[in-house]
């Protein structure tokens, strides 16, 4: 079993507000094309997404591998690589216990394909959240955990239509978090992750198969460069539908 993570609750969650205010308004159902903006905040010299294709990656988390191949050049493009900040999305499943969700399909003449899944899941969130709000929330159902003590009760850091526990520790640390209902351990990567200086973002969206990085154009271009990665550059004012984000 592994130890706890060397990472702390982040009780000033408005150390992220900056990400807030550089987000596209997520609009849902609107009709005009919906932009890769309304997961990762514009100002970034350049961009890059990297496709879930190694081993343990799955949608919404980076498997070990993968994360700790692009650890190495993002711990390098920051004066803070001992100052960062850890957001997980608080409805993973494997923090609850009992959680379940019920999925109805619906029909809507103008829903974007980006929008399918999330129409499931944001019904799912806002059903689970009235669920639980009256209840103790922890984290006692696991064998194991490597998040702080009192996380699940800690003020959240909320980002449109998205609630996160945040933490903040060493870069590194973003490997060591995790959870097991037995002997085995199953890792999962930041959702966002960024270090104090801000000088690079990494956003995995819950939904996406792919893992979004903004930073200067050296990072990105060190990123691309490493042959384990599958990478495409993009730009905050791409459309979903014109990236490779749900396949």
């Amino acid at each position: 079993m592994k130890g706890k993570a060397q990472l702390e609750i982040e009780t000033d969650v408005s150390v992220g507000d900056w990400i807030r205010d550089s987000l596209v308004p997520w609009i849902l159902f609107s009709e005009n094309p919906v932009t890769i903006g309304i997961v990762i905040p514009s100002g970034f010299e350049s961009y890059v997404l990297v496709r879930h294709a190694g081993s343990g990656d799955t949608h919404g988390s980076l498997g070990n591998r993968t994360l700790t191949t692009l650890l190495e050049p993002l711990s390098t493009f920051t004066t803070t690589p001992e100052i960062c900040f850890h957001a997980l999305w608080e409805g993973q499943g494997w923090m609850h216990s009992g959680s379940i969700s019920i999925l109805k399909p619906s029909k809507h003449p103008k829903l974007h394909r980006f929008f399918r899944p999330l129409d499931f899941r944001i019904r799912w969130q806002f059903a689970w959240r009235k669920r639980i709000r009256n209840q103790v929330q922890s984290l006692d159902h696991l064998k194991s955990h490597t998040l702080p003590d009192g996380i699940m009760v800690a003020e959240r850091f909320n980002l449109p239509n998205r609630g996160y526990l945040l933490m903040r520790g060493p870069l590194e640390e973003a490997k060591n978090i995790g959870w097991g209902f037995s002997e085995t351990f199953q890792s999962q990567s930041p959702n966002i992750l960024w270090p104090q200086d801000r000088k690079w973002i990494l956003a995995t969206e819950i939904d996406f198969n792919v893992t979004l990085i903004g930073g200067s154009e050296a990072l990105i271009a060190s990123i691309i460069s490493r042959s384990s990665l599958t990478t495409q550059r993009f730009k905050v004012t791409d459309t979903i539908a014109e990236l490779p984000i749900l396949d």
